[in-house]
């Protein structure tokens, strides 16, 4: 299961998936456009926990210009944390070359990562 609902991601424990970023600065102005050597770093917290090392960080370098970037998460990628039987809300941000928060804590709140049970992989 994945899915993307304003900035609120849910998936299932241990999927894979793709979030593809797309800036627009204001409603009626022109996309971004990333340019080579652009770094986009995605970082998953803890709930309440953006003061502490992310338990997820994957850095995306853009090698041409492009008004998306796809950050890429591998099934590994998504085990954060222990086996559940419930969700679990984790909070995340997107930042560009390190000094420009994209998608993070804002007036409205933080962004969510609702990550939901998976079962257990016996083999």
């Amino acid at each position: 299961m994945f899915k993307i609902q304003g900035h609120t991601i849910s998936l299932t424990r241990g999927d894979r998936c793709t979030i593809t970023l797309k800036v627009s600065p204001k409603q009626d102005s022109d996309d971004y456009i990333f340019k080579p050597g652009d770094i986009v770093s995605f970082a998953v917290y803890n709930k309440k926990g953006l003061d502490s090392e992310p338990l997820l960080r994957k850095e995306i370098a853009v090698v041409a210009e492009t008004n998306i970037v796809d950050i890429s998460l591998e099934s590994s990628d998504t085990k954060i944390g222990e086996l559940s039987n419930k969700p679990i809300e984790y909070w995340y941000e997107i930042q560009l070359n390190y000094i420009q928060t994209i998608i993070g804590y804002d007036e409205t709140g933080p962004k969510v990562l609702m990550l939901y049970p998976e079962g257990d992989d016996v083999r």
